[in-house]
Order: structure tokens, then C-alpha cells, then sequence
């Protein structure tokens, strides 16, 4: 049985290799992972109720128990569009009142999860994750907009997936640990971005140059305490996870092409309040500043008509723009409540700040992440003793962002928004 687990995760995560997807809510990361997880709003660093538990925290490994989760979420986010009024710089004076919202409105992600008890006090587990966020699809080409006459479609589609070894063990009474070993995997494509090649430092590094890929390494560590009348604490620690370039788009990211996994920090904390109820509550800090890619401000550039000068700071330089990203923190509030014998029901709360600041919009209409607040709700149905459906829901509230275009590459209004809902479904198997 034992093997036969073993080779069951091996063929799971390598199909999940091949139905990547994008899907993001508090900026690029979901608001949580694991259909139970969800369904409280992402609030779960302290709980160990599914194999998802290990991604939030590696030290609930030894508490999820013998069992194997997979589920498949529909993620739908529409609208995600932007709008345009203004004036062209060096158009002549011609207006531009340009808005599209994006296409490519439905997306599937797959989890798979199992955990391996080795003895009382220890156990491991594979788990497999999809994550990211930039993606988007306009029918009309940005440059038109901006009277270039150029044509065709416009948009970017940034896909994550995680592949987690963890071990975990009980250090002392009521204490766990756990640490994760991350094995990263992303892919990236951009269309439609031929109005920026003359503000790169490398010019046919930028745009339709097809998927490219890269892959890093990183890890995570966690704890999980008991302290007694029915409160458990967790904590847990991501590394910035460092990323081999896109050499495709290396005249895109800053860097030469690099796209790092912004390092996150997560403390909380769970209340048995009653034999039926339980209250889960996380705070959640993501440093998306310290990605250069995803953090540097659309106004670090700085060139004259086209980059061909020393000194000059461009697309794709070190240092050069990106897309202005805060590190935000994020507040989950979930509780979880045991109705009958067969049924658990879930709702949950998410509130994370908007990474996107009014003067770094010219670039994020490509990644509108401006989403803060979500409404989740989920259940368990417990079939036998050995098997359980579990679904969840989450709607993000609909945010947008208005500020002025960057002078360096127009002038004018821009608006961006965002709206979200998700469904998941999964299947457990308890061994």
C-alpha cells in the first residue's frame, strides 16, 4: 500500500504539470489552498484538517493523518477590463478613449495532496499547487490605442506550480515542526505589447516571442502548538524563492528576465469554542516589494526616445520598471461548524490591501490583482469513515483603481478592475 501511495503522488504531480493555470486573489497568491482551507477564507495555519494544511503550514503534517485530498476548482474572473481617456504625449493631440475587458474568463486548477505517517511523533508529505495571477486577453492590441495602427490581441498569462516535499515532527509536548523543500515551476507568454519595445533595453525580448519557462527553488518552515482549552497556534515562514530567467522576455522584466516568488510570513491562530464550533483567524504578510520584477515602480524608467544610451534606465534593465507592487498584508477570519455527524459547514472572511497604487497603473492593466475583500463558504460531507466530498465558494468583491498614465509613455486616465468568483470541489480518501 505504501508504494503503491508513493507512485499514486508521482503520476498526480506530474498530470498537474500539464494542466497549469493561473489563479490569484490577494495579488498573485490565492487566498488560500485546500478546499477546506478556502471555504474558511484561507484562516488555517494553525489547523490540520487536509493535506493542504502541510502548504499553509509544514508542521501540520504530523496531525493531517494517512490520506490523499484532490479536488479541481473553477476559477472565473470577470470582469477584469481597463479604461483610457487623455491625450496622447507626441500624438499630435489626438485623444484616445480606449477600454476592453478581457477575455479568457474560465480556468481550471488542480490540487493533489497526500501525507505519510512514518511513526506517532513524525510523517511527510508530497503536495502539488497551482498559483499566479497575470493573466489577461484583449481583443485589441494596446497600441492602438495609442494610434500606432498596430493590430491583434493584447495580454500576458503567468502559470505556478509548486510541487512541496515536507517532514514534519513533534518536538516536545503539543509542539510540532515541519519543513518544506519547494520545487517551483512557472510559464510565461506576452502578446500585443509591441508599444513598449522602444522603452526596452532589448526590443525583440518583450512581446510575441511564445511561452518560456523557468524554475526555482525555495522552502518554508513552520510550528504548530497546543495550548490547551482548545487554542492552537501555528506559524510559518516562505523563502523568496529565486527564479531561473525568461530569457524570452528578457527586455520585459527587470532583471534580465526574472521573475521571483515574493517571500510570504503567517502567523495565527484556532479556538475550539465549543464541541461543534471552531474560529480560525491568520495574518498574512507577502513582500512583493522585494521582487524587482513585480515591485519596481513603473517610474524607474528613464530614457529618452529609445534605450540605446549608458546611464539610461529601460525595460528589462537591472532596476529598471516593473510593476510598482506593495508587499500587502492580508487578514483571514474563518469558522468552521460541525452540524451533524455526516455534514461540516465553513464560511470565512479575506481582507488583504491592494497592492496596486493609482500612479502604477500604466502597466497593470495587464495584471489588475486589485482585489481585497472575499466572501467564502465551503462544507464537508463525510461519506463513510474513510472517504469525504468537500466543496467550497468564494466570491471577490468587485475593486478598481483610477490614476494617471505614466508621461513617459502617454498621458491621459487610466481605470483597471477586478472581479472574481471560484468554485472547488474535492475528494478525500482517509487511509
Amino acid at each position: 500500500m505504501k508504494y503503491t501511495k508513493i507512485a499514486t503522488a508521482v503520476v498526480a504531480v506530474l498530470g498537474m504539470g500539464f494542466s497549469l493555470q493561473a489563479y490569484a486573489t490577494n495579488g498573485m497568491n490565492p487566498e488560500g489552498t485546500g478546499v477546506k482551507n478556502r471555504g474558511m477564507g484561507g484562516a488555517g495555519v494553525a489547523l490540520a484538517n487536509e493535506a493542504a494544511s502541510v502548504t499553509n503550514n509544514p508542521a501540520a503534517v504530523v496531525a493531517v493523518g494517512d490520506r490523499m485530498d484532490v479536488a479541481l476548482g473553477i476559477f472565473s474572473p470577470k470582469p477584469r477590463s481597463y479604461a483610457l481617456t487623455g491625450n496622447v504625449a507626441g500624438g499630435g493631440g489626438a485623444t484616445f478613449n480606449g477600454s476592453q475587458e478581457s477575455g479568457s474568463n474560465t480556468f481550471a486548477i488542480p490540487f493533489f495532496g497526500m501525507t505519510f505517517p512514518i511513526d506517532k511523533e513524525s510523517a511527510w508529505a508530497i503536495v502539488a499547487n497551482a498559483n499566479g495571477g497575470m493573466n489577461t486577453d484583449y481583443a485589441t492590441n494596446f497600441g492602438a490605442n495609442l494610434g500606432s495602427g498596430l493590430t491583434g490581441s493584447t495580454g500576458i498569462n503567468l502559470a505556478q506550480l509548486f510541487v512541496n516535499a515536507t517532514y514534519g515532527r513533534t518536538i516536545g509536548k503539543g509542539v510540532d515542526v515541519g519543513a518544506t523543500a519547494i520545487l517551483a515551476y512557472q510559464t510565461f507568454e506576452a502578446k500585443g505589447l509591441q508599444a513598449f519595445s522602444g522603452a526596452s533595453r532589448v526590443s525583440t525580448a518583450v512581446s510575441d516571442v511564445g511561452t518560456d519557462s523557468s524554475t526555482g527553488i525555495g522552502f518554508k518552515l513552520g510550528i504548530r502548538g497546543d495550548l490547551g482549552d482548545g487554542v492552537t497556534l501555528g506559524a510559518a515562514y516562505q523563502s523568496k524563492i529565486s527564479m531561473k530567467a525568461f530569457d524570452k522576455y528578457k527586455g520585459l522584466f527587470a532583471d534580465q528576465g526574472k521573475l521571483d516568488i515574493a517571500s510570504t510570513l503567517t502567523a495565527g491562530a484556532a479556538w475550539k469554542a465549543s464541541p461543534k464550533t471552531t474560529i480560525a483567524f491568520d495574518y498574512l504578510r507577502i513582500a512583493y516589494a522585494d521582487v524587482a520584477a513585480i515591485g519596481n515602480s513603473t517610474g524607474n524608467y528613464n530614457a529618452g526616445a529609445s534605450c540605446n544610451s549608458a546611464g539610461e534606465v529601460c525595460f528589462g534593465d537591472s532596476g529598471g520598471p516593473g510593476f510598482g507592487w506593495d508587499s500587502i498584508n492580508v487578514y483571514k477570519l474563518g469558522v468552521e461548524y460541525g452540524y451533524d455527524d455526516a455534514w461540516t459547514l465553513r464560511a470565512g472572511w479575506n481582507h488583504g490591501d491592494n497592492p496596486i497604487k493609482p500612479s502604477e497603473v500604466s502597466v497593470n492593466f495587464l495584471a489588475p490583482g486589485v482585489i481585497k475583500d472575499h466572501l467564502t463558504f465551503g462544507g464537508t460531507y463525510k461519506m463513510d469513515k474513510a472517504s469525504e466530498l468537500s466543496f467550497n465558494f468564494v466570491h471577490a468583491f468587485k475593486n478598481t483603481v483610477t490614476g494617471d498614465f505614466n508621461a513617459n509613455f502617454g498621458a491621459g486616465s487610466m481605470t483597471i478592475e477586478m472581479s472574481q468568483n471560484y468554485v472547488e470541489m474535492g475528494y478525500s480518501k482517509l487511509f
